[in-house]
């Protein structure tokens, strides 16, 4: 497919961009504590240059020590920041794009010091914030001012004034959070003027021909926000201050849709930044679930926007653009939307935080290095799951000689499970993507094959990685196997249920999934759950979206139960030291995880080679760490 508009040169004011994919200003946190740029971000921003976008945005850098919202964020409050941001400027432009310096306060979500134009907390219970004096607005516009000034001598090409989910500029704008009566409240206008008098500011301070973008919820999704009419017209205030660009995104983070999972259709925001880019004259941009190069081009053809703002499919794949201009999207390494560890496992292997589940090397490129293996040896993967797929080809790009053995006919493992429920279909391009991997760099995958202890001491392998997965856990609850239960990947594999009413037994990620699936098909589903909540394991986001369709479905939650015992057609809970008898189910669906299936392990004693047990046949966990132990095991040997 040729991507004509998007890989289409195009400006924004007085700058030239060598295509229309922006990367959006996704927050790392890979600064030093002290704000500093490390060499650990250099080299985030570099991959992602390498990989072809036309346009770098920066994460949000603060402005004021007050506004400070992460404790590894970048710091632009002093002159001292300039020659740590020329690094981040220099390789950017090196690699041949133009690059934009985000600036920021936190407000309401700031760590330091809570600010907002009203004295209106985010969350009910939350600390009140600081309501801002007058004169702490024309401080704040100052301080602005200078960060772009600080910029522009840092040889950025433009700025943006994040106006968004819920930081202090996005708090002014918004009727939400907005009740002032002087001249920064009341009509939209009146809310507007800190950013308008901003973005006056810069223009003055760097002249006209230094480009500045406004982040702006298109909708911010909660009660009393704006909306797209009203993000149209705040728009069309920026545009008459001098800004270039409107770069829209959604929501409000923490209470409105300002995380999308796989849950949220892509593009959410489309329809509101175009409706803001039939307002105005100049460049919009549109960010939200872009995830899919073809889906960017169609967007750009069919619409009056012009740029796509990409982030965590760039935290996926750096190299998504230098990939579809190629005609490789196959290779692309896809966003799933499943926010583990962009927004999930923060901590998760190693003292980072922010990385990606697909791509375990996002946000660890000076410490997850590919490197040519010292000896090329031969190398037997047992089981295709996610763990086994992503260790064979990293191991046969290093130079080693892979084979890849699975007993099922395709590859997947659980993930082929996992894909099932609702909103996890792309899980499939993640194997689709590891698959194709595993072809380009030559493993030998012999699918459809149960390997034996035989085998493998008949082919002698140096190495044997064991990545067999595991098995639906069943727990020693009396009565469970007289009941005829079913398992919760029974269920999503197909399992026939002749009747409607059906009792899930765990509501974890598994059990909620499988409620979640079953009661899409109409069925009457009760989740009894031992923890105080439902699939407390996934991120806030997903799990609000989930409840939405609990709550649509008319699905039935019972927390804080511990299961006693288990009859054909119910169960006996206890519940605050009290019991309660479940009963008159047609189906009984034990869903709560997984224990190690490796039988192969104790029946290798007799082999010389290195073995290596990965994934869940190491110890039950998640895809996260599966994937992650796949990764630097691939890397070791």
């Amino acid at each position: 497919m040729k991507y004509e508009y998007l890989l289409t040169p195009d400006n924004i004011g007085a700058l030239m961009v060598k295509n229309r994919v922006i990367m959006a200003p996704m927050s790392v946190s890979l600064a030093n504590k002290d704000g500093t740029v490390s060499d650990d971000l250099l080299a985030y921003y570099k991959a992602r240059v390498d990989g072809g976008a036309g346009l770098i945005f920066t994460e949000y850098c603060y402005v004021q020590e007050s506004g400070k919202s992460s404790e590894s964020q970048i710091s632009i409050v002093s002159d001292d920041a300039i020659p740590g941001l020329r690094r981040v400027a220099d390789i950017v432009h090196e690699g041949g794009a133009k690059i934009c310096l985000q600036l920021q306060h936190g407000g309401r979500r700031s760590i330091v010091t809570l600010m907002a134009p009203s004295p209106i907390p985010m969350l009910l219970g939350d600390e009140t914030p600081h309501a801002m004096t007058a004169g702490e607005c024309y401080a704040l516009i100052a301080d602005f001012v200078k960060a772009a000034v600080r910029a522009q001598k840092a040889g950025y090409d433009m700025v943006e004034v994040h106006c968004s989910h819920g930081y202090l500029l996005g708090d002014f704008v918004s009727p939400r959070s907005n009740r002032r009566t002087d001249e920064f409240g009341g009509s939209a206008a009146g809310r507007a003027k800190i950013v308008t008098e901003i973005i006056k500011g810069i223009k003055l301070a760097c002249g006209n021909d230094f480009p500045v973008s406004i982040r702006l919820s298109g909708d911010e999704f909660v009660t009393d926000g704006n909306k797209k009419r009203d993000a149209a017209e705040l728009s069309l205030l920026f545009e008459a201050a001098g800004a270039d660009l409107i770069n829209v995104s959604g929501g409000v983070c923490g209470v409105g849709h300002g995380i999308a999972p796989a849950a949220r259709e892509a593009g959410y925001n489309v329809d509101a930044a175009n409706e803001i880019a039939k307002a105005v004259s100049i460049a919009v941009a549109v960010a939200g679930r872009i995830n899919e190069p073809e889906y960017a081009e169609e967007l750009l053809r069919t619409t009056a926007i012009r740029f796509v703002s990409i982030g965590r499919a760039l935290f996926a794949d750096p190299d998504f653009v230098k990939k579809a201009a190629a005609g490789r999207e196959d290779e692309i390494a896809p966003c799933v939307g499943c926010l583990q560890r962009c927004y999930g496992h923060f901590y998760h292997g190693d003292d980072r935080k922010r990385s990606c589940m697909i791509n375990p090397f996002a946000m660890r490129e000076t410490r997850l290095v590919i490197k040519p293996a010292a000896r090329a040896k031969r190398i037997t993967v047992v089981g295709a799951g996610p763990s086994g797929l992503e260790a064979a080809w990293l191991l046969a790009k290093r130079g080693h000689h892979v084979t890849l053995y699975d007993k099922n006919d395709m590859p997947g493992g659980q993930f082929r499970i996992a894909a099932v429920p609702p909103h996890k279909q792309l899980l499939t391009r993640a194997i689709t993507y590891y698959d194709k991997m595993c072809q380009i760099y030559g493993v030998d995958c012999r699918y459809g094959t149960e390997v034996t202890k035989d085998m493998i001491l008949a082919e002698n392998p140096d190495t044997v990685i064991l990545a067999t997965g595991g098995t639906p856990f069943i727990p020693p609850i009396p009565g469970v196997k007289e009941a005829n239960v079913l398992t919760g990947q029974e269920v999503l594999l197909g399992a026939c249920l002749k009747g409607r009413k059906v009792l899930v037994i765990g509501g974890g990620a598994q059990g909620a999934e499988t409620a979640d699936h079953l009661g899409q098909y109409g069925y009457d589903v009760t989740v009894v759950e031992m923890r105080d909540g439902i699939a407390l394991d996934d991120p806030e986001a997903t799990r609000i979206l989930l409840y939405e369709r609990f709550r649509e479905n008319n699905i039935k939650t019972l927390t804080g139960a511990t299961v006693k015992r288990v009859y054909a057609d119910g169960a006996d809970c206890e519940m605050g030291g009290e019991m309660l008898t479940l009963r008159g189910f047609d189906h009984i669906v034990i869903a709560v995880g997984v224990r190690s299936f490796n039988p192969l392990e104790a029946e290798l004693t007799d082999y010389n080679g290195e073995l290596i047990v990965l994934g869940d046949a190491h110890k039950a966990s998640d895809a996260v760490e599966a994937i992650y132990q796949g990764t630097i095991t691939a890397l070791k040997l």
